[in-house]
């Protein structure tokens, strides 16, 4: 009976906050804990600003709680407050969470802000404990090419796809290190297999005509970036419309 009265409670909460009352009076007595599933059912609803309201009174009841600096970090990293969201993964580590999620997502919000060391530290933590854990594995190869590394960001692709040889992403990011390092073949060879995996991945069309371009091939280089302008791709027609190409 406690818990389905708990369960009434949330769901009572979440329909006053869908209808902008998260800050009623009915809701003060709410505990910490209550709090944070309150803030959970705010972020399913795609409802940031509730959802960080909620996480912020969880706090403030009881600052010790290492979920919901979590989830606020979480919160604060889909929003795109990335030093927010490092400051509250931190805080979350400080309190014995060491979870996987909380050290990828730490690292890519380093990322982001180009911290690329620091990332890469957090991706190694994770690898560290976990060398099959292909999302580290894929971050820190993207961390690796941002710092010019891009033997060890073509190793790290490499496993992404011995881990799961369909994911399309990581051919064109090693597409892309291998376009760096000069290896022409090895590029288009990747491109070609990212495109094989999705035929409207308009990207890898558009980054596979500036490695023909490169080479001189000047017909297949137009060509794929039609095909990327014609799926959609805004950069592509964007940069044909500066070459006056008709697309």
């Amino acid at each position: 009976m406690k818990i389905r009265c708990k369960l009434l409670l949330f769901i009572l909460a979440a329909l006053l906050m869908v209808v902008g009352c998260a800050h009623n009076k009915t809701m003060d007595g709410f505990d910490a804990a209550e709090w944070l599933e309150i803030g959970r059912m705010a972020s399913i609803d795609n409802s940031p600003d509730k959802a960080l309201f909620a996480f912020n009174k969880a706090i403030e009841l009881d600052p010790k709680v290492a979920e919901a600096y979590v989830n606020r970090g979480h919160l604060y990293y889909y929003l795109g407050d990335y030093n927010q969201a490092i400051e509250d993964y931190n805080k979350s580590i400080e309190l014995n969470r060491q979870d996987t999620e909380i050290y990828v997502n730490r690292g890519r919000a380093y990322y982001y802000i180009d911290k690329y060391n620091q990332a890469i530290a957090d991706f190694n933590k994770v690898i560290e404990s976990n060398p099959n854990q292909a999302e580290a594995r894929f971050s820190r190869g993207n961390a690796y090419a941002k710092l010019g590394n891009f033997n060890q960001a073509i190793a790290d692709f490499n496993k992404v796809i011995e881990f799961n040889p369909k994911d399309e992403h990581a051919y064109v990011n090693r597409a892309d290190a291998y376009s760096q390092l000069g290896n022409f073949n090895q590029t288009i060879a990747d491109y070609n297999k990212a495109i094989e995996l999705n035929p409207k991945f308009a990207l890898a069309y558009f980054s596979r005509g500036i490695a023909y371009s490169a080479h001189g091939d000047n017909n297949q280089a137009a060509s794929d970036w039609v095909t990327a302008a014609r799926l959609g791709l805004k950069e592509a027609q964007d940069f044909l419309k500066k070459r006056e190409i008709v697309w």
